[in-house]
């Protein structure tokens, strides 16, 4: 149809005009009441990231002319000097040099990656040492890496440029979406007791998420309600407790249960105690054999090895103990199940370990809590219920422990001052860093003239006293005169007042025994405990724990988990137990002797030394309270049976003492006792939680301290007593391997001979020698 045809014949029908504009209007209006439903309709097929067009455009920077042109210049002044003659020929040296610096670093990693393994070790040590190369030659060079020598850098504190970084770094997943992706995760662990137990108290059905980010950026603020935040602290606890199931620790990873945890990891950045946990689980999820390449594609190995370097001692302990499980290229390579951790070394070594020294803490302790250093300005007690590595919700009502300690200020624990603008402010602080003990370095002499400087330093190195003087011991026992057996006093000469010393440790046996005995093995032993049943938490999980608090219970887990971790393998073995942690200790060495498997025997047959602090071998009186206020406290199991001249611990303390007196006569054997009351500030009275003839056996040394109970495990610094005296057990231990007794006099005189023998061959190849040596000679005088 023509324009001339559509005219005539609306010229013919004027009323169809009429009607489609009115169509025309009410279509418009439609649209424009409609535009919401209609632009919600058309979003569904629109790209929702696609960049608006203002963002699009090409962003201009306007130089002025004067720059521009000073820039020109430089550029032109470059070109010519590059041009000289010097530069011509240091130019391509240092371009070889460069060039052969990551030569040298790919050849010795793929050494590293294909070698023997003592060719892999050398190839390790000497990447590590390299720390000339540049961000772009650790970025190619992690790029191909592969997961066994990524560990071993780990393992010996490479640089953590060695490792790629964390998948979608800058990128946080959204908490809705990772509950449903671990409610999805955990139900298909489902028909399991535990997991049945925790859906039906802490994680009810998630219902379908619509409409929402997968990943938020950092920049975005990401607000977590209080709910989220500790449903998903329960979710991570929860899986510190399945995950010591091996098969439920492989059915998680195969799920990709090690990328939950790095999202998890992201949100709870700052919060170091669920860190702590969530590296526990990590450490179960490493006992897997096939662990490796899964920590290592999921970029938990450069994770861990950032918290091998991170100031918390709690992350770097455990983190370290989780490499040392998937270090499978170590020469010395140990696993550690849980409640075993090591304290040194927690890098790979070259040599053997030559002793084993383990420590053991009583009820409510910790191995952060426990072996602390003691303060120098004691405060008063303060009930304390919260493990070092197990934390429960409550705080315990029953017994007492030391004020928590918050990087050495005298704010209350929980609270920091921080200076806003010049203006102090109280901020709350959720979790304190347990940072290391810093050594305090002696401040540089401005001085001059030599010959003042020299007589200046002379009198600093020089002792504070002369040999002449006799200084004693600060926690000298009561007793020291009387029947106790030792020293205690050292020379003027050897005394370092370190009472102005503001060096402070959150775990001595960590920081201060490597120190004097490097090549020792140091580990510590944590467990779950509680007074009373308000706060058990190991029950608050699974039904399955309730029995845990039996001593006996504990003891065989102990047992099997420490014999897993080759504990006394050919090297002597040296236990220092704690309160209830000296009956674990008695229990376990018992349960070795009557095993029927050399790993486990060999725990009783190495041990040659035991440190007993405070242990009640025949109960507490504390324990007696339970008859009083047994409706009030509802006493825990482990209460229950130290009971005080219980029959169950009379009866165990028997059977140690007649092997003490049979096969574990060799064993060196220390004993130490509260001399002071412990105060507990709840209630306001001293109470004694040990006796002397509870803690006192008739085997070995015995010392009665001045000392309460919680202060019989932290020495007040390096040249207490109580230090000194375990620092001697172990030396009579070593000392006894390196130079072995024996009863009958054939294999010493063996050995004497042997040793005759060896020095006579070794003179008669030094003669050899110089005899060939001088050949040359003789013959240049005769030729000549």
């Amino acid at each position: 149809m023509s324009l001339e045809d559509l005219k005539t014949k609306l010229r013919r029908h004027p009323k169809l005009l009429g009607l489609g504009g009115v169509g025309l209007i009410t279509a418009a209006g439609f649209l424009l009441y409609e535009s919401p439903q209609v632009r919600r309709f058309l979003s569904q097929y629109v790209d929702k990231k696609s960049p608006e067009p203002d963002k699009r455009r090409a962003e201009y920077i306007y130089i002025k002319y004067h720059i521009y042109r000073e820039s020109m210049r430089k550029l032109k002044q470059k070109e010519e000097d590059e041009k000289k003659w010097i530069s011509v020929i240091i130019n391509p040296i240092g371009k070889w040099w460069k060039a052969a610096k990551h030569s040298v670093a790919w050849r010795l990693l793929n050494i590293a990656q294909t070698g023997s393994q003592p060719e892999r070790l050398k190839a390790v040590q000497q990447l590590i040492c390299m720390d000339h190369l540049k961000d772009w030659d650790f970025r190619h060079l992690a790029q191909i890496c592969d997961a066994r020598t990524a560990v071993s850098l780990a393992r010996c504190n490479a640089d953590t440029r060695w490792f790629m970084p964390v998948p979608r770094r800058g990128c946080i997943k959204n908490p809705k979406m990772l509950l449903s992706e671990l409610h999805v995760m955990l139900a298909r662990l489902r028909p399991m007791a535990c997991v049945d137990h925790f859906f039906s108290k802490y994680f009810p059905e998630q219902d379908p998420i619509e409409d929402i980010h997968e990943y938020l950026t950092q920049e975005q603020t990401i607000v977590l309600s209080t709910a989220d935040t500790d449903l998903l602290k329960e979710i991570i606890s929860f899986l510190h407790h399945i995950t010591k199931d091996p098969e439920v620790s492989a059915r998680l990873m195969r799920d990709g249960g090690l990328v939950h945890l790095m999202e998890l990891r992201k949100i709870f950045n700052d919060d170091n105690e669920t860190l702590s946990t969530l590296c526990k689980v990590l450490a179960n999820m490493s006992l897997v054999s096939d662990a490796v390449e899964h920590f290592f594609t999921s970029g938990w190995v450069g994770a861990l090895a950032e918290w091998q370097q991170c100031p918390d001692l709690r992350l770097q302990v455990i983190s370290a103990k989780t490499m040392a499980n998937l270090d499978h290229d170590d020469p010395n390579q140990c696993t550690y199940p849980p409640n075993v951790y090591p304290l040194h070394p927690r890098v790979r070594t070259r040599r053997k370990p030559k002793a084993d020294i383990v420590f053991v803490h009583g009820l409510l302790g910790g191995v952060f809590i426990t072996w602390r250093q003691r303060d120098r300005k004691p405060t008063e007690l303060g009930l304390y219920g919260k493990n070092a590595f197990y934390t429960s919700e409550t705080d315990d009502v029953f017994l007492v422990g030391e004020q928590k300690r918050l990087n050495g200020g005298k704010q209350k624990a929980g609270e920091a001052v921080k200076n806003v603008n010049g203006n102090q402010k109280t901020e709350t602080i959720k979790d304190p860093v347990l940072k290391a003990s810093k050594k305090v370095e002696e401040q540089r002499l401005n001085i001059s003239d030599a010959a003042t400087k020299e007589f200046v330093e002379t009198l600093r190195n020089e002792a504070e006293l002369d040999s002449d003087w006799e200084v004693v011991h600060p926690d000298v026992p009561l007793n020291a005169n009387e029947e106790c057996e030792g020293k205690f006093s050292v020379c003027g000469s050897e005394w370092r007042n370190q009472d102005t010393s503001e060096e402070y440790t959150n775990c001595w046996p960590m920081e201060w025994l490597p120190d004097d005995y490097p090549d020792s093995r140091i580990l510590g032993i944590d467990y779950t405990s509680a007074v009373t049943e308000w706060s058990a938490n190991f029950t608050k999980y699974c039904p399955c724990e309730k029995g845990q608090g039996h001593i006996d219970v504990r003891a065989n887990t102990l047992l099997d988990r420490i014999s897993a971790s080759d504990v006394g393998n050919d090297r002597p073995i040296v236990w220092i137990g704690h309160s209830m942690g000296g009956l674990l200790t008695k229990l376990i060495l018992l349960k070795s002797l009557d095993s029927q498997e050399p790993k486990v025997q060999q725990l009783a047959k190495n041990t040659k030394g035991i440190v007993f602090l405070g242990t009640p071998h025949r109960g507490s009186p504390i324990a007696k309270w339970k008859q009083h206020m047994q409706m009030i406290l509802s006493p825990s199991i482990e209460v229950k049976e130290m009971e005080e001249n219980s029959p169950k611990l009379l009866e165990m303390h028997r059977r140690f003492m007649g092997c003490l007196h049979t096969l574990l006569r060799h064993v060196k054997v220390v004993s130490v006792a509260e001399g002071s009351p412990t105060m507990l500030t709840s209630f306001k009275f001293p109470l004694r939680i040990v006796t002397e003839e509870s803690s006192k056996i008739d085997f070995g040394d015995f010392y009665l301290l001045k000392d309460d109970h919680l202060s019989l495990s932290k020495p007040i610094y390096r040249q207490s007593f109580l230090y000194q005296r375990l620092l001697h057990v172990i030396r009579e231990a070593i000392k006894e391997r390196s130079d072995p007794k024996d009863q009958d006099g054939q294999s010493q005189s063996t050995s004497s001979q042997d040793v005759v023998l060896v020095k006579i061959v070794a003179a008669l190849l030094k003669g050899a020698k110089g005899l060939f040596e001088s050949l040359p000679r003789v013959a240049l005088r005769f030729s000549t």
